[in-house]
């Protein structure tokens, strides 16, 4: 990169917060994205505040330098990997945390984690209730940005769901504010669909492209006081499916609600079970694990009788695995991680949205793959919000095999077609679904206008939104 425009970036946000060096680049490479080939970046920027991330936004727009943001860094789809000649803007030194605690909601700068967050808020008793499985590293604005959902989803839907507004720097530089904070004499973060349409709905999933998010502010709630685990067995797809129906019916509180496939499970078990000294259980074809969580005693005993009998009264059981659902729930800031990466391989994931009566389409889908293309892997699924399942098949292979990694690869590619057609939904479009997407041309051209409009020299993370 010119050295006059390095020395620019360096202006801004201080000497020590630039780096063209070897090392740093490689590290900017590659996120936990995996069977995805890491790109250089020719710079890395690290921002202290809004302010400076506006500065270096017109200096990279002014250049026509492709800009790639990002936080943790614990992407599992390529969004955050950069484009050939582009800058990284890595946000982790925003780290504002600012509590409404009469408007029950708490702004956070990008830079914060929902660990971090968690920490702050268990203080007073509160909590966000939707995390992703890699919290501890995730920060609260980038996963906004790929509108990832978790446990607490169940209960409380997607991480978009969550947000009253957003601070956003657009590629031109200008910063605007979403929500009722965009009224400067406001009290705080209190509703977000205020001054017109849902401007902040724009940038919730758009990965980068259309701006970077620098401050959120989000919904928080009472850490619930009493809590119920169970995990539930069932014989076929379309009881477990209709159990998880009857759960929605019934307004249960699950706060966290799977679906596991009978050779899911015992695959986990047989790798993990000693490691993390579960019990042992005899799973049947499907199981379903739910964490019911309530403030008053009397209504989750009353919820855990009632989704006992629905699960009686379809032919399953309630299995004897409270610690492993209490486990699930209790450690869900760190152990799903720890559980993906315990066993040694390499991963990659489709993350989509069924219906859940469509859940099961995604299990078969994928044990089709591994059947025609031999190699190892597994979906699973659970409920986010009203009526909508998040399933993320897994797709293990060997690093070291460059021939099953390259299978991995085509089933990925195959899956996003054959998903779509299953009615699975993508929650974001990562680059993979650009050649999965079909009869919605109307639809991506006005995505494309919006983005060319906002980013007429598509600096923005350029390699995301169907590739436009």
């Amino acid at each position: 990169m010119d050295a006059k425009i390095v020395a620019g970036f360096e202006e801004i946000v201080g000497k020590e917060f630039v780096s063209t060096k070897a090392d740093v680049l490689l590290t900017y490479s590659q996120t936990a994205s995996m069977a995805a080939d890491p790109v250089i970046p020719e710079l890395v920027i690290r921002p202290a505040n809004t302010e400076q991330v506006s500065k270096i936004l017109m200096l990279a727009n002014e250049h026509k330098i492709p800009v790639v943001p990002r936080s943790g860094g614990s992407s599992l789809q390529q969004e955050a990997i950069p484009k050939p000649g582009s800058i990284v803007i890595e946000l982790l030194r925003l780290t504002e945390i600012k509590l409404y605690k009469d408007l029950r909601s708490v702004a956070v700068g990008a830079g914060i984690t929902y660990g971090e967050l968690d920490k702050f808020l268990s203080k007073h008793d509160l909590f966000l209730p939707v995390c992703p499985e890699s919290a501890l590293v995730c920060t609260v604005a980038g996963n906004i940005a790929v509108n990832g959902a978790g446990p607490g989803s169940s209960l409380y839907g997607c991480t978009g769901e969550m947000v009253l507004g957003l601070e956003v720097v657009l590629p031109n530089g200008s910063i605007i504010q979403t929500g009722s904070e965009a009224n400067p004499y406001a009290p705080g973060p209190f509703i977000r669909y205020a001054f017109g349409s849902d401007i902040t709905g724009l940038f919730i999933g758009s990965l980068g492209s259309f701006g970077i998010i620098t401050r959120a502010s989000m919904k928080i709630f009472r850490r619930p006081k009493y809590l119920d685990y169970n995990l539930y067995g069932f014989d076929t797809a379309e009881q477990a499916e209709q159990f998880l129906d009857e759960i929605k019916q019934n307004d249960i509180s699950g706060l966290f609600t799977s679906i596991y496939s009978g050779e899911v499970l015992s695959l986990f078990w047989d790798l993990l079970a000693e490691e993390f000294g579960y019990p042992t259980i005899e799973f049947q074809n499907r199981s379903v694990s739910m964490t019911i969580g309530r403030n008053r005693e009397d209504l989750v005993k009353s919820d855990a009788k009632l989704a006992s009998e629905i699960c009686k009264s379809l032919g399953g059981r309630v299995l004897d695995a409270k610690e492993l659902i209490h486990f699930e729930w209790e450690g869900r800031l760190w152990n799903f991680v720890r559980a993906c990466y315990a066993h040694g391989w390499h991963w990659r994931t489709i993350y989509h949205h069924q219906a859940p009566r469509n859940s099961h389409k995604s299990v078969d889908l994928i044990m089709e793959a591994m059947d025609r293309y031999g190699f190892m892997g597994h979906t699973a699924g659970f409920q986010t919000g009203h009526s909508s399942m998040n399933m993320y098949p897994h797709m293990y292979f060997d690093p070291q095999d460059k021939e099953e990694e390259m299978k991995v690869r085509n089933a990925h590619k195959e899956l996003a077609k054959s998903l779509f057609k299953s009615g699975a939904v993508p929650f974001k479009l990562a680059e993979y679904w650009k050649d999965a997407i079909e009869d919605m041309d109307d639809y991506m051209t006005f995505l494309k206008l919006i983005k060319h409009t906002i980013d007429p020299n598509n600096i923005m993370n350029p390699r995301v939104l169907g590739g436009i």
